[in-house]
Order: structure tokens, then sequence, then C-alpha cells
């Protein structure tokens, strides 16, 4: 092989001459079998292009012909923008093996945290921390991780430790920021350290300034400030989804909407060939799309009837097939699999949008799912309870999450029977309290648990699908609000438009469950 016209390669691929580029290394890939720095070189320049699947290929054959750490890693790297994380991991850490390289060691820690390994994620930040200790980003990756290992303390004073040398450091900020959040519901502190990041040149840090201020319920700086992001990047979907988010919370239904649509709308493209658009009419036949959490499936279900459609397929998850099917005989429940792609579609969290039904004409909300009941006999007051919500993300998790030892008191009271509802139960009150008898242990769907819900006096929840499935059942419900809840409960404190039969018990203060408590017990005793 010549390896000046290799060189020559290499040279036009770091100039930005692509084309050029892969004609050569076409022609000596054909004439050259064998050559593993070929294969090498090429699988960097495929990677370069963003074809990863031809880089991996090249790379292979490079890697069963000579373990170097430069075609490992590249592996690694290709793995990873596939998202094939166990794969990139592997390869990365073997190429750790071979030699040290600060840029392995980020798409490791990167890759473990996309894997939820974050016990290793905190063994090889560490051990990047000892070889770059002055990195930002290593610190950064530090701070991640022992967030996400539930760290917080230790990661609040890598931190602080950090930012006593490098006062202008935007990302430590940023963590610090979060941690506020995170440790102290405080995010008046925490907007203080993103706007710290901001005048430190972080534009990205405006986003977070947003979602503080709107949790503050700073709705017109929040508006701003995702506006800021927008400014600068205007493709940013993370910034448009949470100004149209903020729109929601503040009931301005139109402004809301036209943004909240637009999430994800790359992916249904890429899925569906006739997504439908504002302005199409809707269709004899539709399929609507269940894509987000329990709780948004049964709470938008409601609308399902008035689709002016007619043969209506619904694709959902197999837990709540079997609850829907019986309560809408008309239509037809599938597995996501079984989606018709050429069929128009439609998202179920969009159908108030579609359908032109603003806030101020929520359906059906008496209840509109039906359930037998189960046979739960007690001469005491029985009580459901679910203290624990499930959700994309640890700032969410928390916000919506309260932990099982607070409700002591509701369990110790002699008048009533408390039943759990909690089916994954990170905290393990179903073990730690045996006066709660367990019923979710027994659900095997939403079916299940509607019928449990059904035999209930008063069920007390936190925001997840119990809360809804409750409210769709007409079940009278407590229901614990943060202090800043979802957009769907708007600001509102006592009742909610969505269902009749829930009472709000909300926080009037951030950092504390006490009073909201109190006031149940008192409905209680």
């Amino acid at each position: 092989m010549d390896i000046d016209i290799l060189q020559k390669a290499i040279q036009y691929t770091r100039s930005g001459k692509l084309k050029e580029a892969e004609e050569i290394y076409t022609k000596l890939l054909s004439e050259n079998s064998e050559e593993p720095i070929l294969f090498s070189a090429a699988g960097l320049f495929y990677i370069t292009v963003k074809n990863y699947d031809k880089a991996i290929e090249l790379l292979k054959k490079a890697y069963e012909k000579q373990k170097t750490i430069g075609t490992i890693s590249a592996l690694g790297f290709a793995e990873y923008e596939r998202k094939n994380y166990p794969a990139a991991a592997e390869y990365l850490i073997e190429s750790l093996n071979l030699g040290e390289n600060f840029d392995i060691y980020e798409k490791l820690v990167a890759s473990l945290f996309e894997l939820h390994d974050f016990k290793r994620a905190i063994e090889y930040s560490e051990k990047m921390y000892s070889l770059y200790p002055d990195k930002s980003s290593t610190n950064v990756f530090r701070v991640k991780s022992y967030i996400n290992q539930g760290k917080l303390m230790e990661a609040q004073e890598i931190c602080i430790n950090y930012l006593k040398e490098h006062q202008n450091d935007v990302g430590m900020w940023f963590q610090l920021g979060y941690l506020k959040e995170l440790i102290y519901c405080d995010d008046k502190k925490a907007k203080e350290c993103y706007k710290v990041a901001v005048d430190l040149g972080s534009i990205n840090a405006y986003y977070n300034v947003a979602v503080s201020a709107e949790k503050l319920g700073e709705f017109e700086e929040a508006e701003q400030s995702y506006k800021k992001v927008l400014e600068y990047y205007p493709d940013s979907k993370e910034a448009e989804l949470g100004l149209g988010m903020c729109y929601l919370k503040q009931r301005k239904f139109n402004e809301g909407y036209e943004l909240f649509y637009k999430r994800d709308k790359e992916q249904i493209n890429k899925c569906y060939c006739n997504f439908w658009q504002k302005g199409d009419k809707i269709q004899d036949d539709v399929t609507i799309i269940c894509e987000q959490g329990f709780g948004d499936h049964m709470q938008f279900a409601r609308y399902l009837p008035l689709i002016p459609a007619k043969n209506i397929t619904v694709a959902s998850r197999h837990q709540l097939l079997e609850l829907f099917q019986n309560n809408y005989a008309n239509i037809k429940f599938i597995d996501h699999k079984d989606i018709d792609k050429t069929m128009q579609s439609m998202r179920i969290t969009d159908l108030a949008y579609i359908l032109g039904m603003d806030f101020d004409h929520i359906p059906f909300s008496e209840g509109y799912l039906s359930s037998d009941t189960a046979d739960i006999k007690s001469n005491k007051l029985k009580v459901g309870l679910c203290w624990e919500a499930g959700a994309a993300g640890i700032r969410n998790m928390i916000n919506r999450t309260i932990h099982v030892r607070l409700f002591e008191p509701i369990l110790n009271l002699e008048n009533i029977q408390v039943y759990s509802f909690q089916y994954s139960d990170t905290f393990k009150g179903n073990e730690k309290y045996p006066q709660m008898i367990n019923l979710a242990k027994d659900f095997k769907n939403f079916s299940d648990t509607a019928r449990a819900l059904k035999a209930m006096d008063v069920v007390v929840t936190v925001d997840t699908s119990v809360a809804h499935l409750a409210g769709a059942l007409g079940v009278k419900t407590y229901l614990l609000l943060p202090y800043s809840a979802d957009w769907r409960w708007f600001d509102d404190t006592k009742t909610t438009p969505w269902y009749k039969s829930i009472e709000i018990f909300k926080q009037n203060d951030p950092i504390s469950w006490e009073k909201p408590l109190k006031d149940i017990i008192s409905k209680l005793v």
C-alpha cells in the first residue's frame, strides 16, 4: 500500500475535502484487503462522516488483525454514537488497558451514565480525576456520577472545593445549582448559581434559570430565559418544549400546545408515514399512539370517544390494554409493535389540541373509566396509599416522591386500614410497615389496580399513575402535589378541572410536607 496516498486521504479529511478522501479510501480498500492501518484510518474517516455502521465494519477488521489503542477506542466511540452503550463501554475499558487517554475516559463515563451503571461511573471518573485533576469536565463527570448514585452531599463537596480554586468554572456552577435543587429544594439559590453560569458565558444555563424561575412561579422570567436559549439555538427542542409547558402551566392552551406538539417530531416523522399535522382533516381510520407514561395515557383517554373517525386503533402498553378494552368496546387496542405505520396517526396527549378542546372544556371530569370492585373488606376506613412516582430523570422523581416514613402518622391512625398501591418500592415501605396491607404485589396490570382502587374509601397518593386512574374511576382521592407541580395540574391548590373526585393538598413550602400531610390527617380522623 502506498503510505503517501493514505496520508493524502488523511489530509483531505482534516481539510474538509471529504469527497476526495472517500474516493481514495474506496480505491485503497479495493486494492488492499489485509492492511490493518488502512482499515483503522478508513474507520476513523467514516466516524468523521457519521457513517458509524461502515466505520465499525472496517474497525473490526483492523481489530482482528492488530489490537491498538487507536482502533479499539475508535470502535468504542463509534458504538457510543450508535447508542450501543454496552459495546462502547466494553471497547473503551479494553482500550484503557493499553494506555491512558482523556477522551476515552470521557466517552466511557458517558456510556456508563447511559447504562445507569453509576457505581462504575464513579470508579472511572475517580480514575480520570487522578490523572487529569485540573480539567473541568473531569470534575463535572465526578459530580454527575455521585449525583446519579444518590451521593448528593459528596457531589456538593466536590463542587465547593473545586470552585474555591476555579471560581470561573461554568460547569461546576451549573452542577452546584442543580444540587441546590436536589438537596435543599432551594430553587432561589439554584437560580443564583445558574445565573453565575450565564454571566460566565453559558447560554445553556439560561435553560436552568428558566426551570428554576418557573418552579418559583416567576413565569415572565421563565419565558424570557427559554426564549433566550431559542434566540441562540433556534433548534433547541428542550427549550422549545420547556417554553411550551411553561405556557400550558399558565393555561395558555394555544401558545403552549403550538410548542408542546412539536416534541419528538423528528422521531415521529421517521416512524410514521401519515402523522397528523395542524390543519389536517381527521381521516376515517386513525391510530392513536400512547407514547408517554401510564398516567398520561389514562388522563387523555377521556378524549378517545370524541374522535370523529369511523375506525380508531390505539397503540398502548400491555399493562393498560385490558383496562382500556373493557371501557372502550368500539375501539381496537394493540401493542406498539403491531402499529400500521401508513395509517393516520396522532399522539394521545395531543388529542385536546387536535380536537380544539381547551382547558375550559375538559370533558368527563366526573370520571370516564369503570371497573369491577375487588372484594376487600374492613370495618375501618379503607385508605389506599402511593408515595413514589417514577419519572425520566432524578429532578422530576425527587419533586414528585415523598419518603414513606413521612406517612407514619397516617399509618398509625387507629380508625383506618392502609392498603399499599406502591408497585415500585425504592424505600421498601411495604417491608418496613407491616400494618399496611400490600395490594400492589398482586397487580398484574392496571385492571387489577382499578379493581382495588374501587374498593377504597379514599386514596392518598403523590402525582403518579395511581392518581390519574383513581380520578378517571371517580374514586375519592387526596392528591399530594409539590410546591412546583407538573403543568397538568396548572397552579391549582385545592381542586382540578381534570377530575372532580380529586382534592389537592399542595406544599406551601418547597422543603416541607408537614402541612399537606396534617391537612389530610384531619380529613381522615
